[in-house]
């Protein structure tokens, strides 16, 4: 008898995780909250990359499309995303002993404002930043695309896990 009920508590155990799984994720957000709206991001950086807005849009898009329940809309979507981004920067962070920088740091700063009409308490704003690493060999513009790819895929990901959750 007590070998049954192993086995079927063996059985059942990925069952239950995965239950658990599906409603940690989805969990946070109330029932009726179906849709989401991203307004478009301005760039108020100090150094001003043309393609970058549009970077991180797509990156954000993508994440919600590929990681949550919510479906996106042009407009009036139950969840409303603005966005702009701060800085943009590049800054030496390993010095040799010639006082020339070894590696250099791309960093990315994101304000994020996330409002909900009918569940206030869904509201939230938060800044977030990423960065990527380079050597100071490599001139900027020879790695930049990739490295912002790099860092607003991370970005995205922090605001899809912020709006998804209340933690």
């Amino acid at each position: 008898m007590g070998s049954t009920v192993y086995r079927v508590a063996f059985l059942l155990l990925p069952l239950i995780l995965s239950q658990c799984a599906y409603s940690f994720r989805s969990g946070a957000l109330p029932p009726d909250v179906k849709t989401i709206s991203l307004a478009p991001l301005s760039n108020e950086a100090p150094l001003v990359i043309p393609t970058l807005t549009q970077t991180l849009a797509e990156a954000i898009r993508q994440k919600f499309i590929s990681q949550s329940p919510l479906a996106l809309t042009a407009e009036k979507g139950d969840l409303l995303l603005q966005g702009r981004i701060t800085d943009f920067k590049v800054a030496p962070i390993a010095i040799q002993g010639s006082q020339q920088a070894a590696q250099n740091r791309l960093s990315i700063t994101v304000y994020v404002k996330c409002t909900c009409a009918r569940h206030p308490e869904l509201n939230w704003e938060q800044s977030f930043m990423n960065f990527s690493d380079f050597p100071a060999s490599q001139p900027l513009p020879t790695v930049q695309e990739v490295l912002i790819s790099d860092i607003c895929d991370r970005i995205a990901q922090d605001v899809v896990n912020k709006t998804l959750s209340t933690w």
